[in-house]
């Protein structure tokens, strides 16, 4: 069996690629690995292709840490103290998820940009269901985490289907500390826990209003570029138009060139029958001067 951190190590390195470079990554690394370590190697071919959605939680978890972990922590303080929020507290809570995961969702279409593999809007759709997921289950959380996703996640009631969702070996089970301090949990420790909660949600809160405001510049970058294609849209009519004017000119210009050349060859014919007309005449001439004179 080969070392769980060997291929972990290579799991996470082929896991922060974008989906197009990594079979041709993964299989170089077994073979690099396979004079080493067969097994290894052979576990590390076994490694799969990470879905677009996958591949795009994986990357917010590398680039965009301090978002993903804020979701997480309110995710996990809000599972603690689910029992302790009133209607309103939770409802304003579930708002706040949706925005916190809305947000994150549209900075991860703008960080595939970034990262030179767009997405359409289904895996942006997904990115978001993993994150919702992730909130609502300490395991689904750990998956996230390692930034080793291998496919989106979704849950179904409390339920995550974690199978086959992580390559390179268990995730720490996080999820077991977590489900510890239940409900026999002393009153100290369950008001620790709500401040922790509330804290957590105002984390949540300002990663959102980080994540909004960058939305906001990326928009109004968005718009100046925008009205500077619209111009330039413009300037390109107006010179297609200027040209298509000076094409149908030269046309005209060459058309009347045409029309000249014609003329001219038509004269110089002209010129050349009278030219001959004319030696012609000539020859008439002396032979009727030379008659004249032999009369005389």
């Amino acid at each position: 069996m080969p070392p769980a951190d060997a291929l972990e190590d290579a799991a996470t390195a082929l896991y922060s690629l974008r989906p197009d470079e990594f079979t041709a990554a993964r299989n170089a690394r077994a073979q690099s690995t396979a004079s080493d370590d067969r097994e290894l190697a052979a576990r590390i071919r076994e490694l799969r292709r990470p879905s677009p959605a996958a591949w795009l939680v994986n990357q917010l978890v590398r680039h965009r840490s301090d978002e993903v972990e804020a979701i997480l922590e309110l995710g996990a303080e809000a599972r603690q103290a689910q029992g302790r929020f009133d209607a309103v507290e939770l409802a304003e809570l579930g708002r706040q998820r949706r925005r916190l995961v809305s947000a994150l969702a549209r900075e991860a279409g703008e960080l595939a940009e970034e990262l030179g593999a767009p997405v359409r809007t289904p895996v942006l759709d997904e990115v978001a269901q993993t994150f919702q997921a992730a909130m609502s289950d300490a395991s689904a959380a750990d998956a996230v985490r390692s930034g080793r996703l291998v496919r989106a996640l979704e849950a179904v009631g409390v339920e995550v289907d974690l199978r086959d969702a992580v390559a390179g070996g268990p995730l720490p089970s996080a999820g077991r500390a977590e489900a510890a301090g239940g409900d026999d949990a002393a009153p100290a420790a369950r008001a620790d826990a709500d401040r922790r909660a509330r804290a957590a949600r105002e984390r949540a809160e300002r990663a959102v209003e980080a994540a909004e405001r960058r939305a906001a510049e990326a928009s109004a970058a968005l718009e100046a570029i925008a009205a500077r294609l619209a111009d330039a849209d413009r300037r390109r009519d107006e010179l297609t138009a200027r040209r298509d004017e000076l094409e149908e000119q030269l046309r005209r210009v060459e058309s009347e060139i045409a029309d000249a050349d014609r003329a001219q060859r038509a004269l110089a014919r002209e010129r050349d029958r009278a030219a001959r007309d004319a030696e012609a005449a000539e020859v008439d001439a002396d032979e009727a001067r030379e008659s004249r004179d032999g009369l005389e």
